[in-house]
């Protein structure tokens, strides 16, 4: 059941294929050939060389990113850490001069003596002149006039003396208390 058998004869009326020849290469650029073996490995190292090199890049420049922005992180800690210590530095600083005025405040100080000393307002004030007076035989200690200070002169001056203690202390209070907010 099969079909009978052609005969295959060359035909006449076909053309011939044309003889190749060889070219020669220009000198511009190389022919390509085919690769051998060994060149196809050689090129495939390259590649894996390459891309690992690529890789190692991008590796050591993402770490150094990392590194970067570890130390921005600290560096922004830190500066918190200084500015809280700053401020309060500025506020024991204003403390301290809180109390300070306090403590230093004449009517303070005019107490304390009275009551721990046993001290009182000099009733006669004498002043020394050291300045040398050329060929002055007069007394060392020169007085000027002091008026004797009557009741009421000496309870308003020790009243003008303790509103002006106090008056400081309220001013620097309050500006302790303004630089603490």
């Amino acid at each position: 059941m099969g079909l009978p058998a052609k005969r295959i004869e060359p035909r006449a009326g076909r053309a011939s294929r044309p003889r190749l020849r060889l070219v020669a290469p220009s000198t511009g650029r190389p022919a390509r050939g085919r690769c051998s073996a060994r060149q196809a490995a050689a090129a495939a190292r390259q590649a894996l060389v390459m891309f690992s090199v690529v890789v190692a890049a991008i590796a050591v420049l993402g770490m150094g990113r990392v590194w970067l922005s570890a130390q921005a992180a600290e560096a922004s800690i830190e500066a918190g850490q200084l500015r809280a210590a700053i401020k309060e530095a500025r506020y024991t600083g204003d403390m301290l001069e809180v109390r300070q005025s306090a403590l230093g405040s004449p009517s303070r100080i005019r107490a304390i003596a009275g009551e721990a000393f046993g001290m009182a307002p000099a009733a006669k004030v004498t002043y020394l002149d050291l300045r040398a007076k050329k060929g002055a035989s007069g007394p060392v200690a020169a007085k000027p006039p002091v008026r004797p200070a009557s009741g009421i002169d000496s309870f308003i001056a020790s009243a003008l003396d303790l509103a002006a203690g106090e008056a400081q202390v309220l001013l620097v209070g309050d500006v302790g208390l303004a630089s603490a907010r």
